[in-house]
């Protein structure tokens, strides 16, 4: 997406903090794609408090070292979510705005936080990375998906080979990202003769490993695109207590041009349309119906997928990049209703 810039006008400044310690963490990713996306039209900086994982070498992180004086300053001040500490080095440095993006299901965390920031002279607009969380929590705050590059996360070329249905998803390597029931639906449909694969998954060894046609993967031991290729459906829930707040990597499947079934609870739905473009079911064999109703119908399979395919493009190629640069390099924010915008304070 071209965005015209008015070089006589100075570019705005946006700092973007996240730890970016997983190479495999939705929200360092989403740090490294909003810097990506604001780079064209701001002078975003990427910045961290701890040690950066050696995935992200390639971009210019800066790190935050207050004994040095080194930290950011000026501008639009953005925490890429809110599960980290913030350090006291905020109190040193003044700001047109300070942002926190509020994308995972974590209130008692946004709230210290925030409150860290107030007790520095800073007043903070909270954004969602979902209308589902923003509903959850009640909040007035603007919406803001994270985005993702719709090129790198594009569908395969060519015929599908000649292989065995292939079922899976990708997540942290932790169980409540897994649905408590799923080790049976992964068991069902091994059994009925699909192919599964799933990474970030070792921690269901103890009840899959070793059964035949489930392949456990450790999480970021594929390149994630690569991974989502060799699918044929991608089938996403989490545990009853753990509330996806967007779930990003359901955003990577849609741009993989994969058909969707998914759990009825979570950020994703927002942009999922039952019949149209996925799949959405509440129990475990409503799931292994909807899987092998697509692995008996390539047509079937190839609409959903192409049409999530196309919601993918046209979110994270039109309306998110307007919408990050709109919210994020508008230092009036604060005081713009349009943006929705809630205002917290200590």
């Amino acid at each position: 997406m071209a965005l015209e810039v008015d070089t006589h006008e100075r570019r705005p400044r946006v700092h973007l903090v996240n730890p970016l310690w997983d190479p495999s963490g939705g929200s360092d990713w989403r740090t490294i794609d909003t810097w990506r996306l604001l780079r064209r039209c701001a002078d975003a900086a990427l910045w961290s408090e701890y040690s950066p994982a050696s995935a992200f070498s390639q971009y210019p992180v800066r790190r935050i070292r207050p004994l040095a004086l080194r930290f950011p300053r000026g501008g639009t001040l953005v925490f890429v979510g809110t599960y980290f500490r913030i350090g006291h080095w905020t109190r040193f440095a003044s700001f047109d705005r300070v942002v926190l993006i509020y994308n995972t299901d974590q209130p008692d965390r946004l709230a210290k936080n925030a409150e860290r920031l107030a007790r520095a002279g800073h007043r903070v607009d909270v954004v969602y990375t979902s209308r589902a969380l923003k509903a959850r929590h009640r909040g007035p705050g603007g919406v803001l998906e994270s985005p993702i590059d719709v090129e790198r996360f594009r569908p395969r070329e060519g015929a599908r080979p000649a292989r065995a249905f292939t079922v899976g998803r990708l997540s942290r390597d932790i169980r409540s990202k897994h649905h408590e029931e799923d080790p049976g639906l992964w068991r069902a449909l091994a059994d009925a003769g699909c192919r599964v694969r799933l990474m970030g998954a070792t921690c269901l060894a103890s009840e899959l490993a070793g059964v035949p046609n489930i392949e456990l993967l450790p999480a970021g031991s594929e390149d994630p695109a690569a991974f989502l290729r060799s699918l044929d459906c991608f089938v996403y829930r989490t545990s009853a207590r753990w509330f996806e707040a967007y779930g990003r990597v359901v955003m990577e499947a849609m741009a993989t041009g994969l058909p969707i079934v998914a759990g009825e609870r979570g950020g994703y739905t927002d942009h999922l349309r039952e019949g149209i473009n996925a799949h959405l079911v509440g129990r475990t064999d409503e799931a292994i119906e909807r899987v092998l109703e697509l692995s008996r119908s390539p047509a079937q399979a190839a609409r959903l997928g192409n049409a999530a395919r196309c919601d993918a493009v046209a979110l994270n190629e039109r309306d998110l990049p307007r919408r990050t640069v709109a919210l994020l390099t508008d230092t009036g924010a604060a005081d713009d209703r349009e943006h929705d915008v809630e205002v917290v304070t200590a």
